[in-house]
């Protein structure tokens, strides 16, 4: 299992923050007294000094915990996006790359977790691609003036999503001059997980590789390194127009490779120390 904070739930019904502390142990955060609101939990998480003393401090899971299923890990209060962050894939779109940061929004309520089916509608008839990506969790308010290094200091932790979109619906939007709302926010067109990894347990983000995975063939691959722009000059160029606060969460791009995929086809997010995310086109 990963390491990290993630949710899952119990045979009774309850969902349960877990993590697992450096003794190898799972420990259950949710009868430690963590509330339920992912901005309380990622503020937690991004006391990195505290976190592993009171991660000790917690009672062990229940035997089983580790096969409980797995939730999406907090409904955050903003999700936000990145588009075009990778040179590749503005290319393959033959889009040219933004001048100046390109982002966008996802509704929270249409977000999904680990192993979630994805169910797209009957009616849709644009084809559907999914965008692997890194996903930052913010822990520390972040607001106009935060230097790229204050706003990087204030992710609390990182997991895997996908950004999916109606690449037909988004092509008749461009034209338009409308926002890409539509082609993106069908319900579970964002999917994160499996955990949120403290960001001081991860390397630097240009040693680590992310795949993206349709039915065990890789499509997408790239260093992180490639990012346009990290996680901190991302944050803190949107944090000029509004504040990121603890608990929102940030989708920072995909690489080349995205094509469309089908219904009844299995996805994978795959990275070093970030593990694996899966879902399902049902």
């Amino acid at each position: 299992m990963t390491y990290g904070l993630f949710r899952a739930r119990d045979p009774r019904g309850r969902a349960h923050w877990l993590m697992r502390g450096t003794d190898g142990g799972l420990r259950d955060l949710t009868e430690h007294g963590l509330a339920d609101d992912l901005a309380v939990a990622a503020a937690w998480l991004v006391e990195a000094r505290r976190r592993q003393a009171e991660l000790l401090k917690a009672p062990r899971a229940e035997a089983g915990a580790e096969t409980w299923p797995m939730e999406l890990p907090g409904r955050p209060g903003k999700a936000l996006c990145v588009g075009r962050n990778f040179a590749e894939h503005a290319h393959e779109l033959g889009n040219p790359l933004p001048e100046e940061l390109l982002w966008f929004a996802k509704l929270p309520s249409v977000l999904a977790g680990p192993e979630a089916e994805i169910r797209l509608p009957g009616w849709l008839k644009s084809r559907v691609d999914p965008e692997t990506e890194l996903v930052a969790l913010i822990g520390r308010a972040v607001g106009d003036g935060a230097s790229p290094a204050e706003a990087a200091g204030a992710v609390a932790g990182y997991a895997l999503g996908f950004d999916l979109t109606a690449r037909a619906v988004q092509d008749e939007d461009k034209p338009r001059g409308w926002p890409w709302t539509r082609s993106k926010n069908l319900p579970g067109f964002g999917v994160i997980g499996p955990a949120w990894v403290p960001a001081d347990r991860l390397a630097p983000l240009a040693e680590i590789v992310l795949e993206g995975i349709v039915n065990g063939k890789v499509r997408q691959r790239a260093s992180l390194g490639e990012m346009l722009r990290p996680p901190g000059v991302a944050l803190a160029e949107i944090a000029h127009w509004t504040p990121m606060e603890p608990g929102d969460v940030l989708f920072l791009g995909t690489p080349a490779g995205v094509a469309p995929i089908s219904r009844g086809d299995h996805l994978e997010a795959r990275a070093t120390e970030l593990g694996t995310l899966r879902c399902r086109i049902a």
